[in-house]
């Protein structure tokens, strides 16, 4: 395949995922140069691609993998079906030697986690309504892909720079499902990637004995996502905490929240300006996600549906885009368990 024909292929991924060819992609990447360099995770290193024709893929260098070649192509046909409004769809992919490649739909306003931390321009965009669209379209892509993916699938390894942006802010959750393809000894309910957990204080605490994935690990790294879009701080370290104060994001919200005084977690960019019940019904959404008991934490479907409620009022979530959930799909707990008063 010729590198003047690499866009017109890309033009055909949408509906199946193309095996495609190093010599592209590197040209594409220019050999893969650091100035390309777009985001790094556990699972590899993402680079900005730029095509004969002007236009941007996202290109994911894998960490080296155990996987064969058979192997690794079932795993893209089954990361390539899943299509849904709030994934990074998987455009194609490259086998060569060692290398594993894997192409992506370029999301120009880049990760959650640059928007809400490295400050610049971007950072005055991101006012409440904004980012309670990104935790509602997020919410409902995660959700998805636990209950109504075919297979159902763990993203194992979520947090705010798994989740890219495209040009009107709409979030898309990328890396989901890799952690299992990184993995040479997997199960249903698979470890991590290469024996680490994940980023730091997104990683739920029952993970560090027992060293499973599951749906309620997700959950529970989706509730500091939402910690970070009402506060504003990191996970690892909270700079409005007192200096005395040691712990993470999950540590610092535990500790208002004992002491009655949750309010004074929220960003104070976002206070007074209409939207205080609101910031207080997500954070309080997201204390219930961190928990730390897994059970006592509710599903990605309740998440879901307790924000979709909390942001009815800006119709962020088309009709012909909900979830298609049976009402089993919940566990026991009752969602008006969860609600929160307005």
């Amino acid at each position: 395949m010729r590198f003047c024909k690499f866009s017109l292929q890309v033009s055909m991924f949408e509906k199946s995922v193309s095996k495609m060819k190093l010599n592209d992609l590197m040209k594409a990447t220019g050999d893969f140069t650091k100035e390309n360099i777009i985001g790094t995770v556990h699972s590899g290193t993402m680079y900005k691609a730029t095509l004969p024709d002007g236009s941007f893929l996202a290109i994911k260098r894998l960490q080296d993998t155990q996987h064969s070649e058979s192997q690794f192509t079932s795993e893209m046909s089954t990361l390539g079906s899943a299509r849904q409004r709030n994934l990074v769809p998987l455009l194609g992919y490259c086998i060569a030697k060692k290398e594993r490649l894997l192409v992506y739909k370029y999301m120009p306003k880049g990760s959650l986690y640059d928007q809400l931390h490295h400050g610049g321009s971007d950072r005055e965009a991101l006012a409440w309504p904004l980012r309670l669209k990104i935790a509602i379209g997020a919410g409902k892509g995660l959700a998805w892909l636990h209950h109504s993916c075919n297979p159902r699938i763990l993203h194992r390894n979520i947090s705010s720079k798994c989740i890219l942006l495209d040009d009107d802010y709409e979030p898309k959750i990328s890396d989901f499902g890799l952690a299992r393809l990184m993995n040479p000894i997997d199960t249903h309910l698979s470890t991590f990637v290469n024996g680490e957990f994940g980023d730091l204080g997104y990683v739920a605490p029952e993970y560090t004995h027992t060293l499973v994935a599951t749906p309620k690990g997700d959950v529970y790294s989706f509730g500091v996502v939402l910690l970070e879009l009402v506060t504003g701080e990191v996970p690892t370290r909270v700079s409005k905490a007192p200096e005395n104060f040691k712990g993470s994001l999950v540590d610092w919200i535990t500790y208002l929240s004992n002491n009655s005084i949750l309010q004074d977690a929220v960003d104070k960019s976002m206070i007074g300006k209409d939207n205080d019940a609101e910031l207080l019904q997500v954070l309080k959404v997201a204390c219930s996600c961190v928990l730390s008991a897994p059970k006592e934490r509710p599903t990605m479907f309740e998440v879901y549906q307790l924000l979709r409620a909390v942001g009815e009022k800006y119709h962020f979530s088309a009709a012909d885009d909900e979830l298609a959930l049976r009402p089993q799909d919940a566990d026991s707990k009752k969602l008006d368990e969860l609600i929160v008063a307005k």
